[in-house]
């Protein structure tokens, strides 16, 4: 029994440290009970301009991105957010205080892109006080199997609006808020995170617990 013990306590130690060499992070299993119900959500939602900077819980930022765009059918690879033609052509980026991170829907966990606090790249103004947490929307047209350049524009902004949506009715049903914005300086972001031609950033969203 010890022995068994034992053996699970260096598995578990050598997942751990593989995530660490490969600069990711392995999120909680997202909950399947908890919150408030869509409706009640859809009567409380609201684009505040003011966010706390508490930093956001661990169980609470593995909700979330599940909540987004997670995958809700193994079997299939579906995920919780539609996307034209199941392009899945929407990419979450969560920026926080020590890095820019790849959400992997995949196996839930983020994956590290770049080092330090790149989260002034969304700020309008020097004083501007951020949330704990951003996350940038980017869809990569080049997953779309049909269509016109003009029209996988079209469903990129459409996929990203119903993604966006998920974030802002999870935040709601748990006491969180957000706020869905286009303006931000797409180049310098492009830049940071070495995008490719095909990968457009269309929507950033600070998120925070309800200011107090």
């Amino acid at each position: 029994m010890k022995k068994g013990v034992f053996i699970c306590l260096i598995i578990s130690l050598m997942t751990n440290l593989f995530a660490q060499d490969n600069k990711s992070i392995v999120l909680n299993p997202p909950s399947r009970d908890r919150g408030k119900t869509v409706i009640d959500a859809l009567w409380q939602r609201s684009s505040p301009r003011e966010f706390d900077t508490k930093k956001i819980s661990d169980q609470d930022l593995s909700d979330l991105l599940w909540a987004a765009n997670g995958i809700n059918r193994p079997e299939e690879g579906k995920r919780t957010a539609p996307s034209a033609v199941n392009a899945q052509d929407i990419d979450i980026f969560v920026f926080n205080d020590t890095g820019v991170y790849l959400y992997n829907a995949q196996n839930h966990r983020l994956q590290l892109v770049v080092k330090g606090d790149n989260r002034k790249i969304f700020s309008s103004t020097e004083t501007e006080t951020l949330p704990s947490l951003l996350l940038l929307l980017v869809s990569d047209i080049s997953r779309f199997r049909i269509g016109e350049e003009t029209v996988k524009l079209e469903w990129a902004a459409i996929d990203a609006g119903i993604v966006a949506q998920n974030i802002l009715l999870f935040c709601t049903s748990i006491d969180m808020v957000g706020r869905p914005r286009a303006f931000m300086n797409k180049e310098s972001i492009k830049e940071l995170l070495k995008l490719n031609e095909k990968q457009y950033p269309v929507l950033n969203i600070p998120v925070s617990y309800k200011k107090k």
